[in-house]
């Protein structure tokens, strides 16, 4: 039996779940002002891994194919042989990439001045980031696979972006802030610095994070569809563990993380939201303990981790002032010289484990345990594998040991 207080407070993350849906604003026109000598490009990019009449792929604003928002630093046009550091910024729930050009998160505000790019992509008013389960087929939408496979490969080819992972970050607020720290999990190799603005939540597999998912289709009739077993398939299950930020804490070892709350106490240089406030207030004292819980996480293994707790409630106010504090941080600092030493856990059939490629004959069944200690490399777990990576190729079934080759080192 639940406790009275545990009944109490499983109510409440109900009820502040469904404000992530209520409270985000109407996506404006794409027509807000830049800093002088910013512009913002807007492109779409189609893809069949993105159902936008599926719940997890349905767009704001009733669109139909996934856009992307670009906000170009001042110069770019003018040294065509530059080139520039990247920032992802992925949107919370109920949004889409237009909310990034609206009165309350303004990017050319709150970015003024960047010294790099801003890429802004769609990610499904209820997406989360992730490939879903649904029963197995791993997709319907795969946004994850969309974003750090076609997405990555379209700005790359479109812009110029400084290579070494020091030059790209990534970073959202609420769902996108847990979207974020999931793809940096994904990516380490790629991305050198996370900013997760009130990430709901880095535990996906807390209760907390079942019953707001299961709300969140509750609320809008719209997304029906759209609940957690769908997402993530079985909460204790291996595929919502692979997929779950707090349990793949251990692939940012080397990445620099940026983490930021309110702690439920609304500023006083904000307003009040009389229509919210109680459940906007819940939200971020939700969102406020999984960030110390994943922030100790961090710590143990030695993560460079900067994590900010302040005023506020689950508004845009918190999110300005963390944005701010975010690039005094740095966005683009340098962060821990890659190793080779390092453990990379995944759920995916294919991805990156830092400069090896891999590929599951199959797709995996148990979350993979890929370890690096030097020349050595270890896999745990179950399934085949194959490795690719600076001209060399291996391909074993797991578990194993072996030295690597001379090439993949």
């Amino acid at each position: 039996m639940l406790s009275a207080r545990r009944i109490l407070h499983v109510v409440m993350v109900i009820v502040s779940a469904g404000v992530l849906v209520l409270i985000s604003p109407v996506a404006p026109s794409a027509t807000a002002g830049t800093a002088r000598g910013q512009r913002i490009e807007s492109w779409t990019l189609p893809s069949p891994l993105v159902d936008t009449r599926s719940p997890g792929g349905r767009l704001a604003d009733g669109r139909t194919v996934p856009k992307v928002n670009v906000l170009l630093p001042a110069g770019y046009d003018n040294h065509p042989r530059r080139h520039y550091p990247v920032l992802w910024l992925l949107h919370g729930a109920g949004g889409g990439t237009n909310n990034w050009l609206g009165p309350n998160v303004p990017v050319a505000r709150d970015f003024a001045g960047f010294p790099g790019i801003i890429v802004m992509p769609d990610g499904g008013v209820f997406g989360m980031y992730l490939d879903w389960w649904n029963n197995g087929h791993r997709g319907e939408p795969a946004w994850a696979r969309y974003h750090l496979t076609v997405l990555k490969k379209a700005v790359e080819h479109r812009y110029r972006i400084r290579p070494a992972r020091r030059w790209h970050a990534i970073a959202g607020i609420s769902m996108g802030g847990q979207g974020a720290l999931r793809y940096a999990e994904m990516l380490p190799g790629y991305f050198g610095s996370v900013a997760a603005f009130s990430a709901a939540v880095p535990d996906m597999q807390s209760i907390d994070a079942r019953l707001g998912v299961a709300l969140m289709g509750a609320v809008d009739g719209a997304s029906a569809g759209a609940g957690y077993s769908a997402m993530f398939g079985p909460s204790r299950g291996p595929y919502a563990e692979g997929n779950s930020p707090a349990a793949l804490v251990g692939n940012l070892a080397h990445t620099r993380v940026f983490l930021s709350s309110g702690n439920g106490i609304n500023c006083p240089q904000d307003p009040v939201n009389l229509q919210s406030i109680v459940v906007d207030t819940t939200v971020e004292t939700v969102v406020s303990a999984q960030q110390r819980s994943f922030a100790r996480s961090l710590r143990a293994i030695g993560a460079p981790v900067t994590a900010v707790s302040t005023c506020g409630v689950h508004t845009f106010g918190v999110w300005d002032r963390a944005i701010a504090a975010a690039r005094r941080w740095g966005m683009f600092a340098r962060p821990p010289r890659p190793s080779a030493h390092w453990d990379y856990r995944t759920i995916a059939t294919s991805g990156v484990a830092w400069s090896l490629a891999f590929r599951f004959q199959r797709p995996p069944e148990q979350v993979a345990l890929f370890e690096r200690r030097g020349a050595r490399l270890s896999g745990r777990g179950a399934g085949r594998v194959r490795f690719t990576g600076h001209g060399c190729g291996f391909t074993r079934s797991l578990p194993f040991s072996l030295t690597l080759p001379r090439a993949c080192r």
